[in-house]
């Protein structure tokens, strides 16, 4: 990589680290499973009193629930982002109840932009399931987001009754909604980039840093910044949430390689992000680094209403001859370079320092 966009590790230490990231098994940390049924406790418990069957549409999908209501246990996701909330609580030394609120509304936030990703993007499954606007259509899938977010605001009112400080919860409610206004920014420049053929590497980084990397920064941040009673521990909430800064690039990064060469375990063909043209990095990088024939190809297959398969197979093999993947985890090595130099400076309770080692490097190989 040259100019604005950093420098790459050498290619003997590059290969060195992937080399031992391939030996290594791809499944999800196990500290998850620390965390797993207080957050689906305390999820439940948020949608207990409401009865409506629009909630039924919000059971459904976090995996609580099948499409007529019958029990199942399909799974709503990783909860990655309440389980950093909750790992970042734990690593300030604090009690993880205090942090609760926050992680629910987290998860909800979450699942409310997947609802309407899924619509947007026209995409019929997630989680090898239907999805809500498949199942129930357009307007329901709208109006159940747009519930599951304001679920969320309520969520977060719950912090005074955990003991956090007046002020504290004030300022945690406040910095949430500043950073879902910041994923939806994020969303629709995503969206406004499809329709462009010259979207740099730095403007690709802005986007993430918001779609992606607002949610998962605060998750990290607002957990260490209610772990405590009185005073936050600024300093330590200020250095972890540099730390999810760069997990959330890091996330991204992976989900576009994956969107491009990912397979059966991400429930979406290869290809499949061409197909759409989304102007991930790996079109980013194939659009700015490729000349000639190859790149007038490249163009005009970007700019058809519907790329075909023949266009989806030229596409990945020009990348291949670009070096796109390659360059793409390396970007994301580079990212999780930086923050483990910053979790290195910090002083974590137990192990949770390792343990945010560990999801760092599961980031970067992550299958789903």
């Amino acid at each position: 990589m040259h100019g604005e966009y950093g420098s790459f590790m050498s290619q003997t230490a590059s290969d060195a680290v992937m080399s031992a990231y391939a030996r290594s098994s791809i499944a999800l940390p196990a500290f998850f499973s620390r965390y797993q049924g207080d957050i689906e406790a305390a999820l439940r418990a948020e949608l207990a009193p409401r009865s409506l069957s629009l909630y039924d549409t919000h059971r459904y999908y976090l995996g609580w629930t099948g499409i007529n209501g019958e029990q199942a246990e399909s799974g709503g996701g990783k909860a990655m982002r309440p389980t950093l909330c909750l790992l970042a609580c734990d690593a300030a030394g604090g009690d993880i109840n205090r942090a609760m609120p926050v992680a629910v509304a987290l998860e909800l936030v979450h699942n409310f932009s997947l609802i309407h990703d899924d619509l947007e993007d026209g995409d019929r499954f997630r989680r090898h399931r239907p999805t809500v606007w498949a199942i129930w259509g357009e307007a329901t899938a709208v109006v159940s987001g747009n519930a599951m977010l304001k679920i969320a605001d309520l969520a977060t009112q719950r912090l005074r009754e955990c003991g956090v400080p007046p002020g504290v919860a004030l300022e945690a409610e406040h910095v949430l909604t500043e950073n879902y206004l910041r994923m939806m920014e994020g969303q629709y420049l995503d969206i406004a980039f499809e329709s462009r053929d010259d979207v740099t590497v730095k403007e690709y980084l802005d986007m993430i840093e918001r779609k992606t990397g607002a949610l998962i920064e605060v998750s990290v941040y607002l957990g260490s910044l209610v772990a405590r009673t009185g005073e936050p521990d600024r300093a330590l909430a200020e250095g972890l949430r540099r730390v999810g800064y760069e997990l959330g690039r890091v996330f991204q990064i992976r989900d576009d390689v994956l969107g491009v060469w990912g397979g059966p375990a991400t429930g979406k063909p290869v290809g499949a992000d061409i197909q759409r043209k989304k102007k991930a990095l790996p079109a980013v990088h194939a659009l700015t680094h490729t000349t000639g024939a190859a790149e007038k190809e490249l163009r005009l297959i970007y700019a058809k209403e519907t790329p075909d398969a023949d266009d989806v197979e030229r596409v990945l093999e020009i990348m291949d001859k670009a070096g796109t993947q390659k360059y793409c985890q390396h970007l994301a090595e580079e990212r999780w370079h930086k923050g483990q130099s910053v979790l290195k400076s910090l002083s974590l309770a137990g192990v949770t320092g390792q343990e945010f080692d560990q999801l760092g490097e599961f980031l970067l190989v992550r299958e789903s």
